[in-house]
Formats: C-alpha cells, sequence, structure tokens
C-alpha cells in the first residue's frame, strides 16, 4: 500500500526532521532517533491518500500538515513512555532509558510546539481548530488512562471514553486534513471523520489485544507491557468480569494492587484464553474495522480509496 505513496511519506519524514532543527543539540539528537525510529506513519497516510483521492494539487500542504500530525504523535510518544515507565518501543530503546525522563518531556514538549507552528504557518482555522481540539483529547485521554489505571472497576464505557481520545481523534482528524485543504464540503468531512474514528478505535483495539498475543503477529510489540503496568484494556476487563472468585483475586492482587511474581503473566494468559477475551477483542476490532470501510461507499472508485481499503485490513487484520 505505501509504495502508492512511498515518495510522499519520504517527503513528509524530511519536512518532520526540518521542523526539530535546534540550536541546542540535544533536540535535534533525540527527534531524529525516534524518526528513525520507524513506525508505520498511517496518520499521515490518511491525510495524503484523502487529499490525492479528492485531488488535492494546491502546493505541498498535505506533507506539511502530514507531518504536523506525525510530529503530535511523536510527541505524545515521548510522554507516554516516560508515564508508563516503557523502555523498549517497536523493539529498540525509548529515549526515555538513553536520555532520561527530564530530557524526553522537554524534547516532547519542543516537538509539540513545532506541530503548533506548522498549523499557525498554514494559515486554515479550520486545520487549526481542528487538530488542536485533537491535541486536547490525545493529552486528555492520557490523563483519563492514568486515573484508571489499576483500577478493575472501571466499564466498557470509560475504556471506550479513553481511546476515542487518546487514538481515535487524532486518526479522524488525519483524515479530515485531508478533505479540509480539498476544499471538501462538511457532509464529507463529516464521513472522513467517521472513517478515522472507527479505524482509530479498531487500531487501539488490536494493539491493545496483542499486548497479550505471543506470536509472530507481534512484530515490534512488547508482550506483557500492559499487564506489568496494571493498565486496564479490554482484554482485562472482559477477563475481570468473567473470572470466578479466585481468578477475580488473581486479577485484584496483579493488577489492582500491582504485586506481580514470576509466572503471573503466564496464568493472566491463561485466563484470558479460558474466556476467549483476545478473540473478542478481534472480534470487536473487526467490527469497526467494517464501519469504517463503509463509510468510503460515497466516494469514487479509483487507486486511492482502493489504498484506503487496503490501509485499514492490514492495519487491523488478525491472522488466527
Amino acid at each position: 500500500m505505501m509504495d502508492l505513496i512511498e515518495d510522499d511519506l519520504k517527503l513528509v519524514n524530511s519536512f518532520m526532521i526540518s521542523q526539530i532543527k535546534s540550536e541546542v543539540p540535544l533536540i535535534p539528537l533525540l527527534s531524529k532517533y525516534l524518526v528513525n525510529s520507524g513506525g508505520k506513519r498511517i496518520r499521515a497516510a490518511l491525510t495524503i491518500l484523502f487529499s490525492k483521492l479528492f485531488g488535492y494539487k494546491y502546493g505541498s500542504r498535505h506533507i506539511n500538515l502530514a507531518a504536523c500530525i506525525e510530529l503530535i504523535h511523536m510527541a505524545s510518544l515521548l510522554h507516554d513512555d516516560v508515564v508508563d515507565e516503557s523502555y523498549l518501543r517497536r523493539g529498540k530503546k525509548t529515549a526515555n532509558k538513553i536520555w532520561g525522563n527530564k530530557a524526553s518531556v522537554l524534547v516532547g514538549d519542543f516537538i509539540f510546539t513545532k506541530a503548533f507552528q506548522i498549523m499557525v504557518e498554514d494559515e486554515d482555522l479550520k486545520v487549526l481548530q481542528n487538530l488542536s481540539n485533537a491535541s486536547k483529547s490525545l493529552a486528555q485521554g492520557e490523563v483519563l488512562q492514568l486515573s484508571l489505571k489499576n483500577n478493575l472497576d472501571i466499564d466498557t464505557e470509560k475504556y471506550f471514553k479513553v481511546i476515542k481520545d487518546k487514538t481515535a481523534k487524532l486518526f479522524s482528524s488525519s483524515a479530515m486534513v485531508g478533505g479540509i485543504i480539498s476544499k471538501r464540503p462538511e457532509k464529507i468531512i463529516s464521513k472522513l471523520d467517521k472513517f478515522g474514528h472507527n479505524i482509530g478505535i479498531a487500531f487501539q483495539l488490536l494493539d491493545d489485544a496483542l499486548d497479550y498475543e505471543c506470536t509472530e503477529n507481534n512484530t515490534g510489540k512488547n508482550i506483557g507491557d500492559d499487564f506489568k503496568e496494571g493498565k486496564i484494556t479490554l482484554p482485562i476487563i472482559l477477563a475481570y468480569g468473567r473470572s470466578n472468585d479466585k481468578e477475580k483475586k488473581f486479577w485484584e492482587r496483579t493488577i489492582s494492587d500491582l504485586n506481580q511474581n514470576e509466572g503471573d503473566f503466564e496464568m493472566a494468559l491463561e485466563i484470558i484464553n479460558k474466556y476467549q477475551c483476545i478473540e473478542d477483542t478481534i472480534t470487536r476490532a473487526n467490527h469497526f474495522a467494517n464501519v469504517a470501510v463503509d463509510s468510503l461507499d460515497i466516494f469514487k472508485n479509483n487507486i486511492y480509496k482502493e489504498k484506503l481499503v487496503s490501509l485499514v485490513s492490514t492495519s487491523v487484520s488478525r491472522i488466527y
């Protein structure tokens, strides 16, 4: 899929690197490390694919704003790894592991400000409103998730509130920006909002499921991190709700009290698999992915629409 927009994504990377220059050496050093650490660039791909779907030919705004969105995402990753005390991401050491928490937080702040500079320089109020709202939702979702950590009493409604804010909103904005810069009407923009919202939820559901999947499908995923942190995700919510009294006490010790012993993760996997919590999470992910694809029906068939459909299937597909 990325072959179609490979040159565009290279331009996105180049623009990102150009925006993180600074007279303070640590800023570009740490930032370039993160840029070069990989990542699917799914959000940037959404902006570019939708702009091309609508025949955008107004300069390089699609590249600059796709880079802006990736910078917002990149800054949030720097902050997330500090909050989650993560030391590996995509199989590589995190920035906070190498340079420390203080440097990661401060450079993350710098990257956020660069993203907002790009928005302002774009001089489109709709774009600014869209991406600033997404940034607010992202931060709000992270704080909500932190406040619910180790709390087994949360329900699926609160869980979905977290992932809508911290993941789905930026996906929605990525799609909507492609329509905004292509001067599409509000009816079309709302369709892009729906598409991004649903693929974002599907993407996060799959990501949460993969934390409990010890298979080759987990390339780049650090298995068991969510469990070790006591993070409440859908597999845990489902497992706790379906567990017997003895199993519930296990969850209360390992997740609520964060009192974990050797072999506890394997026991968690056993309970989760017993109640088919991974399969049910994947089923829900596929539901949201299908809704996302259905929202594309109103658009004309062309290579870019085909690649958007392909993007959904490759991002949230699961092989048992």
